[in-house]
């Protein structure tokens, strides 16, 4: 541990991330200003004087400019702790003086699950993520860990990553860390990963330093208005985010499962995937013009073949519908496009589709109007799902976020795919209803107010 007055974690929950080093895998964060880059250094240079140049150490961000304040932290940190540490800017690493040889700590940025690949061969005792969410998913983090081991014995090598609600990897995040124990503080061990894990909660309020330096600091963050950015900045709440495209879902939306009446058609809604996944959505809608989302497929890595099977037997085996098909699946206009199997024949997925019996029809791409659409049924609370049989859609759709590029677009890199079938259902099944206006008394409204006056008289 470092010295008190060179580096000392405040009380409270950096002070618990610090000495949870036991803990193989941690995420530290929730809401603005709670202190996540400092914690990152400080949890770092907790084990360089006791294991020296055999603790090696990088800190990944999602692009290059996001690493400027991690150097700014580690300077101060760093630079203070050990007198005569470097940061060397051609290389982007810290060198940290030691009898043993330097303590390296490289600071790199990943956009992608490709550029992982550029570190398979490495090995580090302390890797972080900062700013985890930011990344699509955990693809490249769990790659990494495996990037976790150390030649020379070293205890509690560790990972640390930080965050706060909302990003691209939003849902990713919430799943592995946030879900399993809201509240944190809680060692997780499940079939996610082998290796313990934990997430601890640091809210602004639970950085002292700062708001002794700017007592003004939660007040502003008040002040910008948006009721669910102020929950994510402030409370840290994983159910109202930075940036959440459908901010009208509620568990309101998820209801009680019941026999659906046959005079109710049925429609479906498919967005299709082979290395991705597929997902399918069976919909009713009934005569006041309510949507019900019935049940769902949802599936990766399978082909075209399979996934027809396995709806059409979803369909015939559903429980409330008595095995009705529906009179029309609107689909993926992409499932169109032709793929030569041999050089004499050639199949779309629709072709595939088609020889297991499911009909389809393209579905309106309209990526704007349809997520319109997808809100005014929220909004409105026209829109129902089965609990139970639409886990996918319920743990999706809350958590996309919006286009950083297109605010408002869905962010294409987000799991996105049980909202994309949505959309197709949506766009062709449900209609928005016009506002009603009360009654206009005036007497002049809608005609031409001059020609209705008395002529003036002129001398």
């Amino acid at each position: 541990m470092l010295p008190d007055e060179v580096w000392k974690p405040q009380l409270g929950p950096q002070e618990k991330a610090i000495r949870a080093a036991f803990i193989e895998e941690l995420f530290f964060g929730g809401a603005r200003g709670g202190g996540k880059t400092s914690f990152l250094m400080g949890d770092f240079a907790a084990d360089v004087q006791e294991n020296g140049s055999a603790w090696r150490g990088i800190v990944f961000r999602r692009t290059y400019p996001e690493l400027d304040e991690v150097v700014e932290e580690g300077k101060r940190v760093l630079y203070k702790a050990f007198p005569g540490t470097e940061y060397k800017v051609g290389v982007h690493e810290f060198r940290i003086p030691h009898a043993t040889g330097d303590v390296v700590l490289r600071l790199r940025h990943m956009e992608n699950v490709g550029d992982a690949d550029h570190y398979m061969g490495h090995q580090y005792t302390w890797i972080s993520f900062d700013e985890l969410p930011n990344w699509p998913s955990l693809e490249a983090y769990k790659k990494l860990k495996a990037c976790l081991r150390s030649t020379a014995g070293v205890a509690n090598m560790r990972i640390r990553s930080t965050g706060n609600p909302g990003g691209v990897g939003h849902q990713a995040v919430k799943e592995y860390f946030i879900d399993p124990a809201p509240e944190g503080e809680v060692v997780i061990q499940d079939d996610q990963s082998i290796n313990p894990r934990m997430f601890i909660k640091s809210l602004v309020t639970d950085n002292r330093i700062l708001l002794a330096a700017d007592p003004g600091y939660i007040d502003r963050l008040k002040g910008v208005g948006d009721e669910h950015l102020v929950k994510a900045w402030l409370e840290g709440d994983w159910d109202s985010f930075v940036g959440q495209y459908f901010t009208s879902w509620s568990n309101e939306c998820v209801i009680p499962s019941f026999p659906v009446p046959d005079s109710w058609p049925l429609f479906g809604g498919l967005d299709y995937g082979e290395a991705s996944p597929t997902s399918f959505g069976l919909y009713t809608i009934d005569f006041d013009g309510n949507i019900y989302r019935i049940g769902e497929y949802y599936q990766a890595g399978a082909a075209a073949s399979t996934h027809a099977y396995e709806i059409d037997k979803m369909i015939q085996s559903n429980p409330f519908t008595g095995g009705r098909p529906p009179s029309q699946i609107y689909a993926d206009p992409s499932m169109w496009a032709k793929r030569r199997l041999t050089e004499a024949v050639t199949h779309s997925p629709y072709d595939i589709f088609s020889e297991q019996g499911l009909h389809l029809t393209k579905g309106n791409n309209d990526r704007i109007t349809g997520w319109r659409v997808i809100n005014d049924a929220l909004t409105k609370k026209k829109f129902y799902v089965f609990g139970g049989w639409n886990d996918n859609l319920t743990r999706t759709l809350p958590a996309l976020p919006r286009s950083t590029s297109n605010p408002e677009d869905v962010d294409t890199h987000s799991d996105d795919h049980a909202a994309d079938e949505l959309r197709y259902a949506m766009m062709h099944i449900y209609r928005p209803s016009l506002p009603k206006h009360d009654a206009v008394r005036n007497p002049f409204y809608g005609g031409n107010v001059l020609d209705s006056l008395p002529a003036r008289k002129t001398a």
